[in-house]
């Protein structure tokens, strides 16, 4: 069954998001993730190219991070 909904980003959040694979393409970050449409639940792979880069304000290891929620 294919998923064609439209992904609103209202109903998607970052907890739901799985990162699958990092690689290049053409010379570009290539990110792979995926996340289960907010309509109909089947599993989706997308893939982003990073445009951006700057410094974050966290504490690494993430894991350790606090809920962003909080």
């Amino acid at each position: 069954m294919s998923c064609d909904h439209d992904l609103d980003p209202e109903f998607l959040y970052p907890s739901d998001a799985a990162v699958l694979d990092l690689h290049k393409d053409d010379g570009d970050l290539m990110i792979r993730f995926a996340i289960p449409c907010p309509e109909c639940d089947q599993p989706l792979e997308l893939d982003a190219r990073v445009e951006e880069q700057r410094e974050a304000s966290l504490s690494l290891p993430l894991d350790d991070a606090e809920d962003v929620y909080d």
